[in-house]
Order: C-alpha cells, then structure tokens, then sequence
C-alpha cells in the first residue's frame, strides 16, 4: 500500500512571488513627523498568511520607528489570493517590505 504525501501546512514563499497574489493593498499613511523630519526607508516584515488569505501573523524584521506604526496598521488589512498546494489551501510565509519614501 502506496502512502500519498501529506500537503505541507505551512510553505515558505519569497516576497515578490506573493506580491503578485495580493488583492487587497491598503497603502500606508506617510505619517507627518516622519514627513517633516525627511525619514524614508523599508519596513520589513515576516508574515503568516492564512488558508484564506489574510494576515494571521505579523513580525516586525527592521524598520524606522516612526514608519512601523503606520505600515503596520496597513498591512495587516492586507489580502491575499489563497495559496494552493496540490489542490489544498496552505499557510504562506513570506516577507513583506512597505517603502517610504519622501517623493509620495
């Protein structure tokens, strides 16, 4: 008697693969002290997308202090297509980058 693999739970997925599944993007309010002090830069972020696309776990990897906030609360309204793995629904983890910059 053959065993059939199980699907994974979890697979890891790179950033710009995921990018392209994303179908709800809620972009993030430059916020104004970061604005009037010139900060730009990339928060980044691990994350966990559920089996049905939205956000289940979110890490902060780096970021400015006065730009995690406002991407933070962003991102975690983002959705995702589903991601499927030999038919079934699979967590994803991946990483997120939010990008500020000054010229918004």
């Amino acid at each position: 008697m053959k065993e059939v693999p199980k699907t994974p739970k979890q697979i890891r997925v790179g950033g710009q693969v995921q990018a392209a599944n994303l179908i709800k993007k809620i972009t993030p309010q430059y916020p104004q002290l970061a604005k009037q002090a010139r900060i730009q830069g990339t928060v980044r972020f691990t994350a966990v997308i559920g089996k049905d696309g939205t956000i289940q776990n979110l890490t902060l990897v780096s970021g400015h202090p006065l730009l995690v906030p406002s991407a933070t609360e962003a991102v975690k309204q983002w959705v995702y297509k589903p991601t499927l793995l030999n038919g079934e629904p699979v967590e994803v983890i991946t990483q997120i980058d939010v990008n500020f910059t000054l010229s918004q």
